[in-house]
């Protein structure tokens, strides 16, 4: 889990880098009606996981910051606040 696109909301200086590194921008991104940028994490990891061979990728789709009862979340609960870790393995 991780903070979810519903949630991510970046400054225009970080859209601009995600235009520059990723070829599939519009995907990742998510115009707010207020004219702010939502960006989609989940989705950039899966694409970059994919670009390098990974074949089976799964995406939680919790965000932490919706969830911040069950997860920790700098976004929601500020910076005190908790960590969690993940045991990644491929085989």
């Amino acid at each position: 889990p991780s903070i979810g696109p519903c949630c991510y909301q970046i400054g225009r200086n970080v859209v601009q880098l995600v235009q520059e590194a990723f070829a599939d921008w519009p995907s990742l991104l998510r115009r707010q009606d207020d004219g702010s940028f939502h960006f989609d994490l989940w989705e950039a990891n899966r694409q970059q996981l994919a670009q390098v061979g990974v074949g089976e990728i799964e995406v939680a789709g919790v965000c932490t910051a919706c969830h911040n009862d069950e997860f920790f979340s700098h976004r929601a609960d500020g910076p005190r606040t908790g960590r969690f870790g993940v045991v990644i393995g491929l085989r």
